[in-house]
């Protein structure tokens, strides 16, 4: 017989009733306010929809403010329900969001994610090179951050890094694990950024291409995101030799063996199917920019777009049966996989951003108002390391994607009053919103860095401006150097 525990459950505190009450005032409220000029009646109440909403997002939480967003949009914000819900739930990037999430969590419930970290770092090339070791298993974090999300990533890191404490000898408070601690939530939550169409990438450019009707080019930003990522990890290294100044000499003994404990290298016919998809995937993704435009593979990937894409891989996936079970649970997948407010943070940017972009609403004009005395005698180039610095200091107390959302009506504003090509200034906000390790409030993932017993407090605050800076100025001379040659 099972016994039922009552549990008081904390009552909500009064900062939240007043946090709410703030982002509901501003959300409707400013749209009652006299419009300042070119502002038009309905580009005030767009402009109030997106500051509440914002506030929420920074204040409360990302997924009642967003939906209240929409709700705002139907009523004051000039969008009819059909139009809104088209352009929200039912617009193709949202929903690839959905399907990445999906897919991704595939990866993590066959148990590939630990093949992929342990796999680099068991190379016999690493084996009594420690510092060789180190760069590997950064690399190898970067890859499982672009593949999976910063999080998970930095909790399957940590784990194969106490066994590597374990077979070395290291304790809690040696220099290693302490900046190795840090250095996995550095790789994971850089990494994340190399694919554009995971996540804050994702929703970034979506926001930028509903506004503009024009895209970037995925395969030529993943090209300047890797070099960065590489430059980062070289960084890295750098700052663990003469700054944390680890003792390494334990690592010379180290047996790569002795890591995969759980057996997780020795892969099964399961998972290597899943492996094939996962390369399936990042391949036809990315092939229309490589293959010949008339080749029949083009023009049907083309046809069916990168949202058809993953859904084809998904369905294949789930169609495959192995002991009379599909290959890809979907419910399953779902249930683990998919973070919904991510997901309803993108569903309220698209219409957003629609609305934003109109010219009934003035907000362009507005916002070139406001810029052109700023920038209007600065170099395109300087424009776009501005505003990548702003998105770096923003995103340590902002949730970075909505930092991102936030700065694409200043780009669009200034590409189109300067006729300047918007991909450096996009791609040095899309990176720099990814150095979110400094507070608990920048990132999921800094907040488990902040509470994580391996690690101290007073080392993050110490080592964090230093790496957030070396990792700006890494993306700054690769978007540079490389975005001048592609673009």
């Amino acid at each position: 017989m099972s016994t039922a525990i009552s549990t008081k459950k904390r009552p909500l505190s009064l900062s939240y009733y007043i946090h709410t009450a703030v982002c509901l005032i501003i959300m409707f409220g400013v749209g009652q306010l006299p419009p300042l000029a070119p502002l038009t009646p309905l580009g005030m109440n767009l402009v109030g929809i997106f500051l509440g909403v914002l506030y929420g997002w920074i204040f409360i939480e990302i997924v009642w403010p967003s939906l209240a967003g929409l709700l705002a949009m139907m009523l004051i914000g000039g969008m009819t329900p059909v139009k809104l819900l088209n352009n929200s739930f039912g617009h193709p990037i949202v929903q690839m969001m959905f399907f990445i999430f999906v897919f991704c969590a595939t990866i993590n419930y066959y148990g590939l994610s630990k093949f992929i970290s342990l796999w680099f770092i068991t190379r016999k090339c690493v084996c009594g090179r420690p510092w060789l070791f180190t760069f590997t298993f950064l690399a190898s974090m970067f890859i499982l951050g672009a593949l999976t999300s910063a999080s998970p990533a930095a909790l399957i890191g940590w784990s194969i890094l106490y066994g590597v404490c374990e077979v070395c000898g290291y304790k809690k408070g040696d220099g290693y694990p302490t900046m190795m601690v840090f250095g996995i939530v550095f790789a994971t939550q850089i990494g994340q950024s190399m694919i554009p169409f995971k996540q804050v990438a994702l929703t970034v450019f979506s926001a930028y291409e509903t506004m503009s009707g024009s895209g970037i080019d995925y395969a030529k930003y993943m090209i300047i995101a890797c070099f960065i990522c590489v430059l980062c990890s070289l960084f890295f290294i750098l700052m663990g030799k003469y700054v944390f100044r680890p003792d390494m000499s334990k690592l010379r003994d180290l047996k790569a063996d002795d890591l995969d404990s759980e057996g997780a290298l020795n892969l099964n016919n399961v998972q290597k199917t899943i492996l094939v998809f996962l390369f399936m995937l990042v391949l036809l993704l990315l092939a229309p920019s490589f293959l010949p435009a008339d080749f029949f593979l083009t023009r049907f990937l083309k046809a069916i777009d990168n949202t058809g894409v993953v859904i084809l891989l998904v369905t294949i996936m789930a169609c495959i049966r192995v002991d009379g079970k599909p290959l890809l649970s979907f419910k399953v997948m779902v249930d683990s996989g998919v973070t919904w407010g991510i997901v309803l943070l993108l569903a309220f940017v698209q219409p957003l951003t629609i609305g934003m972009a109109a010219p009934n609403s003035g907000i362009t004009d507005f916002l070139m108002g406001l810029i052109m005395p700023l920038f209007g005698e600065s170099s395109p180039m300087i424009f776009a390391l501005i505003i990548g610095f702003g998105a770096m200091l923003l995103t340590q107390v902002m949730n970075n994607g909505a930092v991102g959302v936030v700065l694409m009506p200043v780009i669009y504003s200034f590409s189109q009053a300067t006729g300047m090509a918007p991909e450096i200034p996009l791609i040095m906000v899309v990176m720099c919103v990814h150095f979110a390790f400094l507070t608990p409030a920048a990132s999921a993932s800094a907040a488990l860095l902040h509470g994580n017993e391996w690690s101290n407090t007073a080392v993050i605050w110490k080592t964090a401006p230093i790496a957030i800076l070396g990792a700006y100025l890494s993306t700054a001379i690769v978007t540079v150097l490389l975005g001048t040659v592609l673009f």
